[in-house]
Order: structure tokens, then C-alpha cells, then sequence
């Protein structure tokens, strides 16, 4: 069934201008569709066989032979006559097989009169086609000049209905494009989700490839591209490109551009070139950039891209792409959700794992010296008070007693820096006074094994800030260790540095080393090396956990440099004030 507007169109050709047929043709790929008729004879087709104008609705021929005729036509303004003597007849003729009249310029049956529908960009969208004058002549110059006006009134018409057409076929797409984004599953990341519709939006928008950048569960952007679209983006380009979608998403609306648009405007300025090369990289000539979102929130773009001899975007296809922007950042937001989810319970299943593991590590680490403690009390029990081995049991019981005393500390310290919720303290401390009250607070241990602990500060007082508690206690592990695994006599050099912003530590010991397989492991809770024995320590092994934990906690890094037999240096460097 025809088109009602462009049955008006065929039937007005016909009552208004005097033909008696008139059929207007639309372009289908590399055919031609008849998709309107009007008329009241009949005539004969290509193969001879006779058929009336309405039988001949809907068929279709080569794009090619309309062409053709149209390059053998004379130029009548809007319109182009193919005498009979130069009609090239093919699938799609319609000879009429009235009796022509005996005059100069009387109508042929085999003449054509074509009138040629272009599109925006000159391509050939369709033609209006008209035959057999009431008068029996061909027009004369005062109705070719009605037949051109009334030629350009239904060339609107005509561009109108395949615009309605396209946008039709292309809601039907869209809407189905939606029916899947609406169906997938919320189990899917972001990642998966934006690979998972490529397709159907290439289908749903009629593109030839599409770059999108959203917004993934932690707010950083997740790009995704046809397969085949290799494009490093610009960092200017692409903050260009997010601020001005987070604007369209904002006022509503999307932008349409073309390699030469960009080329030519003032407002790209020096982006004007890498959104060329952007263009031409991607083989596109045009490009629909679309924002996502939902409700209030901007979440990232599609931009839609076009080959060069395809049409350029519409704004009707702009206001249809809006309506799966806000459904896709819905998808998004879904996504997103459903990421945190996933993320939030493997790290309630980690931190679950975590808490068991250390569980059992603190019963491993308690149960040495509260056996100890235990066997000392027995044996203090069978002992007279004062004698030589009442002393030497109640030294036992002391050394374990601070044992386990320091293990509780290091835990109870570890569990408040773990804890997201309990934020490092911000108080200036002049880290050279720290480390001399640390030194001192050593000094016994160092005295016992005849080592000597230097600080030297070349570069006079320095400023950090943070939390004096955790500060200390990393300055007292750290060397503490060195005290520990050093050998008797030898040295400790505490280093203090200011350059800049940053303030650097550093702890060096020419001790008993750290062996190089260990060195990756130091860090990990409750982890000792080989040296502990070698070094006589006792501890839980939380001393560089709680190191490298709370230096994170003050944007500080901490590195490591050993050799196994001639010691060990770690370097610690805090933002300065």
C-alpha cells in the first residue's frame, strides 16, 4: 500500500498537470523501489507483457538503469527528457500503447520524463516519473516552468518520507536495541555490558562504529570501541570531548560533526587537528556524539561514527539517540551496582580469610611464650626466693611477659591502621626529635650488644605530618630491627634527609642480611626469615607489616635494599611540610 502523501504527490502530477500516469520511485541500496503509482491505463512492461499501473506497484529494478537514462536526458531544470530515440529500456519500463498524435512534438510512448530526487550531499534518493500528456505533446516552456515548481514542492515531500522511513526503521531498531540493553543481565560488569551491546547498538543507530567512555564502579572511565578502531586517545582531546557531553547532558542535547566542520571552526582551536587525526584514523567522516546518563548524573558518551559516502547524522537520529543514552546509563548505573556488589563481598570474603589467618597466626605466636610463661611459673614454684635459678626464672618470666606484651601492641596497632574508619592523625612533627627520642629509648639494647647508634642529619631539622604514635612506632621497628641483626659491636646509621617536599629516613645496619628469595616476603604479616634465628629474634613478624602500612597511610613509600652478610638498608620518604 502506498504511501498517503505520496499518493497525493502521483495523483496531483496527474489532475493538476495533466498526465495520465505518474509514479514517484524511492533508492533501496542498488535498486529502485516504485513505492507510488497513479494513473487509468495500462501499458507493457519490458518482457512485452501487459499490466496496469497498480500491478506494477513495489517492483523493483537497477538503480544502475535509472541512472543511466538520467545521464542521457536532456535538462529541463528539476526535470530530465529522454527523447525515445535515446531511452535505454530496462526492467523497470512502462510503455504506454495509446495512439500517438500526427504533430512536430507530438509525445512518443517510449519517452521519459524523470525527475531526479537528491539528497543533502547530491546522492540520488529517488525520481519522479510521468507519462502520457492529456494533449498528447511533450510540455512546452510555460508547463515546464509549473512542472518544475510543483517538481521541487515534491521533492520535500519525497525526502520527508524516506526521512520518516529511516527513522521508522530506525526506531525499530533502536527499540530493539533497547529491549536487549533492558535485558541484560545485571550480572554482567561494565566491561562485559558495553561488549555485550556493541551490536546492537551498530544495528539500533545505523553506525559504522562506535567509541564509548562511561563511568565504571570507582568513577574512573571504562573505554570501549568497535573491534578494529585503534585510536590512543588524545588526554586534551578526550577531557574535550567528556566536558562538552557532560554540558549536552545537562542542556539535553547531543552534537553532530564532521571531519570538516572541526576543520573549519574557530571553537576547536588547537584540538582541531587531533580530532582530525581522530577522524582519519577511525576512517570516519562524521561522528553523533551522544552523552549517558541517568537522571541527574552525566556518565561518559557513545559517540557514533559514519564512513565518508554515508549519510551525515540527522537531528531526528540525534533526539532517537538521546532515548538509548538515558536507557544505557540506567544499564550503567545497573553495572556499576552490581560491580561494587561483587567487589564489596570478595573483600568481605578476603577480610573474612584475613581475620581467620590471623586468628590462627596470633595462637601460633602466643602459644610459645604463654607455654614458657607457664613452665617459668611452675618452676619459680619450686625454687627458694633470691637463689640463682629463683633470678634466672624470674628473668625468664619478664623477657616472656614483654614478649607477649609487645606482640598484643603490634596487633592492637596493626588493627587500628587497618581500619579505614580510623584516619591517620595530623599533627607536625619534627622528625629529627623523634629519632633521637627512639635512639634513646633503645639505647639499652644497643648498649647490650655493644652497638653503636648514630644519627646524622646533614640537612639540619625537618617537618612531616601525621600521627605521632604510628610515626614512632615505625622509627622504633626499624631500628630495632637493625639493633637486632647486627652483629656485636658494629653500627647503626639513622640518616635524616629534607629536600624539597619530601622528608627521607633511611636505616642502614651491616648485620646478618636478609636472604635475596626472602627480601619479596619481609613485608607480609607474621612473616620471619631464616635470620631470625640468626639475629636471636623473637618477635611475631609484624614489625615491616606495621612499616609499610603506616608510611601507605601517610602517602609515604618505603623501599628496601639487603645483602645476605652485609646488612640491610630500608628508606623511608614522607611528604615534607
Amino acid at each position: 500500500m502506498a504511501d498517503p502523501a505520496l499518493q497525493m504527490i502521483a495523483e496531483g502530477i496527474c489532475e493538476l498537470l495533466g498526465f495520465g500516469i505518474a509514479a514517484i520511485n524511492v533508492v533501496r541500496g542498488d535498486e529502485v523501489e516504485m513505492v507510488a503509482i497513479h494513473g487509468f491505463t495500462s501499458g507493457l512492461n519490458a518482457r512485452g507483457q501487459r499490466q496496469t499501473a497498480e500491478e506494477i506497484l513495489g517492483a523493483r529494478w537497477a538503480l544502475s538503469d535509472v541512472q543511466d537514462n538520467l545521464s542521457r536526458g536532456e535538462n529541463w531544470g528539476a526535470w530530465r527528457f529522454i527523447p525515445h530515440d535515446r531511452v535505454h529500456l530496462h526492467e523497470g519500463s512502462w510503455v504506454t500503447t495509446t495512439n500517438m498524435i500526427d504533430a512536430p512534438d507530438a509525445w512518443h510512448p517510449h519517452d521519459m520524463l524523470l525527475a531526479p530526487i537528491l539528497g543533502d550531499d547530491g546522492s540520488l534518493q529517488g525520481c519522479l516519473s510521468i507519462d502520457m500528456p492529456i494533449s498528447g505533446r511533450r510540455p512546452d516552456f510555460t508547463q515546464r516552468r509549473v512542472l518544475n515548481r510543483f517538481a521541487k514542492r515534491a521533492q520535500r515531500v519525497v525526502l520527508g518520507y524516506l526521512e520518516r522511513e529511516r527513522l521508522y526503521e530506525r526506531a525499530a531498531n533502536l527499540e530493539t536495541a533497547k529491549e536487549f540493553l533492558r535485558d541484560a543481565s545485571s550480572k554482567l560488569s561494565l566491561a562485559e555490558v558495553l561488549d555485550a551491546s556493541h551490536d546492537a547498538l551498530i544495528r539500533g543507530l545505523g553506525a559504522d562504529g562506535i567509541w564509548m567512555a562511561t563511568k565504571g564502579p570507582r568513577r574512573q572511565m571504562v573505554v570501549h570501541a568497535t573491534p578494529g578502531l585503534d585510536w590512543d586517545p588524545d588526554p586534551a582531546l578526550a577531557a574535550l570531548t567528556s566536558r562538552n557531553s557532560a554540558r549536552y547532558w545537562a542542556e539535553g542535547t547531543y552534537a553532530i560533526q564532521s571531519r570538516q566542520r572541526i576543520t573549519d571552526s574557530t571553537e576547536w582551536n588547537e584540538q582541531a587537528a587531533v580530532a582530525d587525526r581522530f577522524f582519519e584514523t577511525l576512517g570516519a567522516e562524521s561522528a553523533l556524539v551522544v552523552p549517558v546518563g541517568a537522571d541527574y548524573e552525566w556518565l561518559g558518551h557513545i559517540i557514533l561514527l559514519r564512513s565518508p559516502g554515508r549519510p551525515t547524522w540527522t537531528d531526528a537520529e540525534g533526539r532517537l539517540a538521546m532515548e538509548l543514552g538515558r536507557d544505557f546509563g540506567r544499564i550503567v548505573l545497573t553495572a556499576n551496582a552490581y560491580t561494587s556488589e561483587r567487589d564489596v563481598a570478595q573483600q568481605l570474603t578476603d577480610a573474612d580469610r584475613e581475620r581467620n589467618l590471623l586468628i590462627e597466626a596470633v595462637a601460633r605466636e602466643l602459644r610459645i611464650p604463654v607455654n614458657a610463661l607457664g613452665t617459668s611459673l611452675n618452676a619459680l614454684g619450686d625454687e627458694q626466693p633470691n637463689t640463682l635459678q629463683w633470678i634466672v626464672q624470674v628473668e625468664t618470666l619478664t623477657a616472656r611477659s614483654a614478649q607477649i606484651e609487645g606482640i598484643v601492641s603490634d596487633l592492637l596497632l596493626l588493627s587500628r591502621v587497618s581500619d579505614p574508619a580510623n584516619a591517620a592523625g595530623e599533627t607536625t612533627i619534627e622528625v629529627s626529635e623523634m629519632l633521637f627520642d627512639v635512639l634513646e629509648e633503645l639505647d639499652p639494647d644497643s648498649a647490650r650488644k655493644d652497638i653503636d647508634c648514630v644519627l646524622t642529619t646533614p640537612t639540619g631539622p625537618a617537618y612531616v605530618q601525621g600521627d605521632q604514635r604510628e610515626l614512632r612506632a615505625v622509627f622504633l621497628h626499624l631500628v630495632k630491627n637493625a639493633l637486632t641483626y647486627s652483629y656485636r659491636g658494629s653500627r647503626v646509621n639513622v640518616t635524616l634527609y629534607s629536600a624539597g617536599n619530601e622528608v627521607t629516613i633511611i636505616v642502614a645496619d651491616a648485620g646478618v642480611g636478609i636472604a635475596y628469595e626472602e627480601q619479596p616476603k619481609v613485608f607480609d604479616a607474621f612473616y620471619r626469615g631464616s635470620n631470625s634465628a640468626l639475629g636471636g629474634s623473637r618477635g611475631a613478624g609484624l614489625g615491616l607489616t606495621l612499616v609499610e602500612q603506616i608510611t601507605g597511610r601517610h602517602r609515604g613509600l618505603v623501599e628496601l635494599d639487603s645483602s645476605p652478610g652485609d646488612g640491610t638498608r630500608v628508606a623511608l620518604t614522607l611528604p615534607g611540610v
